[in-house]
């Protein structure tokens, strides 16, 4: 199984905003399709889905405007979470941007019992103590 990431296009923009959040997790992300429609009309932005081989899995959008890349959305459908999908999509979005010239990725996380804290320590961010 190969976890890429593909631009959003008319192939798959239906399979990607069907994705849906596990239950205890839709008060901390947007649904997929407001990730679609919001990174449309972003300067600059990035909006990839996550295709297991080739399903849409996933979304990410990094927005660029401020001058560091910032990952201001990521979610992996919650059949599919907890199998390194989001992890392997992490790395496939910060080889991207380096590729591009970036030299960091930002990303924020709301920090509750059983969030993605740990997930993003994983994937080697660090705690900027900004709140």
């Amino acid at each position: 199984m190969t976890v890429s990431l593909q631009p959003l296009s008319r192939e798959n923009v239906r399979a990607v905003c069907e994705l849906r959040l596990a239950e205890d997790q839709r008060h901390l992300v947007a649904p997929a399709a407001f990730t679609v429609a919001e990174g449309n009309y972003e300067p600059g932005a990035v909006l990839r889905a996550i295709h297991l081989d080739d399903l849409p899995v996933g979304v990410l959008l990094v927005e660029v405007e401020t001058g560091t890349p910032h990952l201001v959305r990521f979610m992996v459908d919650a059949d599919h979470q907890g199998r390194g999908i989001g992890g392997r999509a992490v790395e496939l979005m910060v080889d991207e941007l380096r590729a591009a010239g970036w030299e960091s990725l930002e990303t924020s996380v709301v920090p509750v019992a059983g969030g993605a804290e740990g997930f993003w320590r994983r994937c080697g961010f660090q705690s900027t103590d900004r709140t």
